[in-house]
């Protein structure tokens, strides 16, 4: 793995205390993000799949344009969740007085997002491993979609490994949110207290809502 990336993910304080020397850069960052959508396709790709096995045979001939539209969607997503973090961050370190571009928290914010690409080849396995582990019953008539579609999304949602996903995915966003820190510090000329809090409270409310999804579904 590329040394810089390592100290990103080992020692992000000293990586952005270098980096914030240099011009604000997107190219690797950007690169980062694709992964992330990349590998976040992989796991709608395989949901789409399983939506397309429902459908008649004669409407499974159009499952190959089902599973383009959710590749692409989930690279677009990966692009708007890295901009919608960067905006929120920025934003929530105005009120601590933060200064810098907006352009140079897009760029920690796109750093950040590493540890999410290691977390999505754990969830994309999990993933595979759960739908794979499903009985899809015959359809013999387009009513019973709905209900068989409900009935497997719930399979999926309870199923250990999906739980077991969720709480190894917080770990990651963890090691995300230890990374934005530094990032915003820098990157906003703010202090550890103000760059914790900036990145803390998202983070944390992000948090709280994968625990009370994955507690409602027990």
């Amino acid at each position: 793995m590329n040394t810089g990336f390592l100290r990103v993910l080992l020692d992000p304080g000293r990586f952005f205390e270098e980096r914030i020397k240099n011009e604000p850069g997107l190219k690797i960052p950007a690169l980062i993000v694709l992964v992330y959508g990349l590998i976040g396709a992989v796991s709608a790709a395989l949901a789409v799949n399983v939506v397309i096995a429902l459908l008649p045979a004669e409407a499974q001939a159009f499952g190959a344009i089902g599973v383009a539209f959710a590749v692409a969607g989930a690279i677009v997503v990966g692009f708007l969740t890295w901009v919608f973090y960067a905006a929120v961050f920025y934003i929530l370190s105005m009120l601590f007085g933060g200064e810098g571009t907006f352009t140079r928290t897009l760029e920690v914010t796109g750093y950040g997002l590493l540890p999410q690409v290691f977390g999505g080849i754990i969830g994309a396995v999990f993933s595979y491993q759960v739908i794979s582990n499903l009985t899809i019953p015959p359809i013999t008539n387009p009513e019973q979609i709905a209900e068989v579609s409900e009935s497997l999304a719930i399979l999926v949602a309870t199923d250990p490994l999906t739980q077991i996903a969720g709480l190894v995915g917080i770990i990651f966003i963890l090691w995300s949110a230890n990374i934005w820190i530094f990032g915003m510090k820098y990157a906003r000329n703010l202090s550890t207290r103000d760059a914790a809090l900036t990145v803390g409270i998202p983070v944390a409310l992000y948090i709280a809502y994968i625990l009370i999804t994955l507690i409602g579904w027990l």
